[in-house]
């Protein structure tokens, strides 16, 4: 066994330079698309679920706020 290895301690990405850079097989490549549109799916589903509280909540705010500037005039 080598106590020093000089591709470990001078070169830190030695790793990219030994290994063949090969693309991703079929079935990598699936998986990851597959949870990809999964995620966005997920991401989509909640921004629609808590859209409704959101509009609730800026329209409320707005006129509250009206509201408070035309107390203040009067």
């Amino acid at each position: 066994m080598v106590k020093h290895d000089s591709r470990l301690s001078d070169d830190p990405i030695w790793y990219d330079r030994v290994e063949a850079d090969e693309p991703a097989g079929p079935i990598l490549t699936l998986l990851a698309h597959s949870f990809l549109l999964v995620m966005s799916g997920l991401r989509a589903a909640g921004t629609l679920y808590w859209l409704p509280t959101l509009v609730w909540g800026r329209g409320s705010g707005s006129i509250r706020r009206r509201r408070a500037s035309a107390a203040g005039r009067s």
